[in-house]
């Protein structure tokens, strides 16, 4: 099959009719339709040239906080990246010199129907709490074959001589459309053409060509990632739940400060105990919003996981506020600030902890509150970086430690993911206040929480 062509923007012929991850994707609930403004879902990340053709063909350029709806048609440059928090939880990533379609995006308890449609080029989908209570009712259609899932996180490439599909998390089924597999219809396609593809099968894709029943294949340099490349922001496999950057204009190149060496890290000799906050430093309590802090603002998706009062409604937390990153529970809302980069003179700063909460998730679905003890925080400006250290607890797991230290982009955000889970962030533009979220996989599940801190 050869390598899918990067078209230049142009209308589209019109679509077709029609362990850790598995942990963190349970914590998507279905978020509230008004916080999309009628629409199927929001832009959470846009860079390079996207834009979006409505039904009755009026264009618009793609920008971070606005919405898509059913009926709508994304189309992504040579170096377009468009990702989508969709109204049930799920998450989109268009790639670029793709030709996407939302055709269908209902998610009202007992009446899903969601039906997408991919051109050409390269999508990533996690499927969001809709497409997990009703699997039956989720389909994304290519010009020769149907995809159906059973809960899962896929990426899917299509051109005009075939299709391959790669599985992270979970399991779906490839068929190619015709008389036992209509494109109007949702749902897996069964018959003996249908093949099924699960993480658990190792490091092999299927691929379809014309109308042959799909074949599993080695990766070896197939994959839809080696054709088109996810964004830095985009989640990685089985490691993290989405995180989202602020604005097309922040998102850092190859060579931005991401790739400066970190400060070093923490010390390991430490042990994983719970200390006491810091001098003058109330402990963070779950609950608890500090008056202090004005810029930032956690916000939910959907309703508050249990302990959790720290977060209000996205709806209510981005008022006057723009997104910096989030997950497939919260975002982190930040005033705006016209200053960029970020300052280098405010040198070496240390934040107090402020507040925080933390949750157990464990692999059962269940989720239940922990304690945050205190910590530390350390930004050099100069050299945007920063160390933290965080010890929190839970009834089941006893006292863990959260550790990272990293890089800083020029707008102020970071993202440090580890194999055993990640720490994702934000600090004002003045240096006044910052803010991340953090998972730390231990034997019982994954802890999940949030934390507030001030200079």
């Amino acid at each position: 099959m050869k390598p899918i062509t990067q078209p230049a923007l142009a209308h589209s012929r019109p679509p077709v009719p029609g362990r850790l991850a598995r942990m963190l994707l349970l914590l998507c609930v279905v978020a509230p339709a008004t916080a999309f403004a009628g629409g199927a879902g929001e832009i959470s990340f846009v860079i390079g040239q996207v834009r979006i053709i409505d039904a009755a063909g009026a264009v618009r350029t793609a920008a971070a906080g606005g919405s898509v709806g059913a009926g709508e048609r994304i189309e992504t440059g040579s170096s377009g990246h468009v990702h989508l928090r969709m109204v049930d939880g799920g998450y989109l990533s268009v790639r670029p010199g793709s030709r996407f379609a939302i055709e269908q995006y209902e998610t009202a308890p007992g009446a899903t129907a969601i039906r997408l449609h991919l051109d050409e080029g390269v999508v990533r989908s996690i499927t969001g709490a809709a497409a997990r209570e009703q699997k039956d009712r989720f389909r994304l259609n290519t010009p020769l074959a149907a995809i159906g899932v059973r809960g899962t996180d896929f990426v899917v490439q299509a051109g005009g001589e075939g299709v391959r599909a790669l599985v992270n998390e979970g399991t779906i089924v490839v068929a190619p459309l015709g008389a036992d597999c209509a494109a109007n219809t949702l749902g897996p396609c069964s018959g003996v053409s249908a093949r099924e593809l699960s993480d658990s099968m190792g490091r092999v894709l299927l691929e379809l060509k014309g109308l042959q029943a799909p074949a599993l294949v080695p990766i070896d340099g197939k994959s839809p990632d080696d054709t088109a490349p996810p964004a830095p922001q985009e989640p990685g496999a089985r490691k993290s739940p989405p995180v989202a950057a602020e604005a097309a204009t922040a998102a850092p190149a190859a060579s931005d400060e991401l790739n400066k060496p970190s400060r070093p890290p923490i010390n390991p000799s430490v042990p994983a105990q719970p200390a006491p906050a810091a001098p003058g430093v109330q402990p963070a309590v779950p609950g608890t919003q500090p008056a202090d802090i004005t810029q930032l603002r956690w916000g939910r998706w959907a309703d508050a996981r249990e302990g959790d009062q720290l977060s209000t409604a996205a709806a209510e937390a981005r008022e006057g506020r723009r997104i910096t990153i989030g997950n497939n529970y919260v975002n982190l809302y930040r005033r705006p600030d016209d200053t960029r980069p970020l300052p280098t003179h405010l040198g070496q700063v240390g934040f107090g902890l402020a507040a925080g909460q933390v949750a157990l998730v464990q692999g059962n679905g269940v989720t239940s509150a922990g304690t945050v003890h205190g910590g530390r925080l350390d930004v050099d400006f100069s050299q945007r970086s920063f160390s933290t250290q965080l010890n929190v607890s839970h009834a089941l797991t006893g006292a863990v430690q959260v550790e990272s230290a990293g890089g800083i982009t020029s707008n102020g955000t970071f993202f440090v993911s580890q194999p055993d889970g990640l720490v994702a962030g934000a600090v004002t533009m003045d240096g006044a206040e910052a803010g991340y979220l953090f998972d730390k996989v231990v034997p019982q599940g994954v802890i999940s929480g949030t934390t507030l801190w001030k200079r």
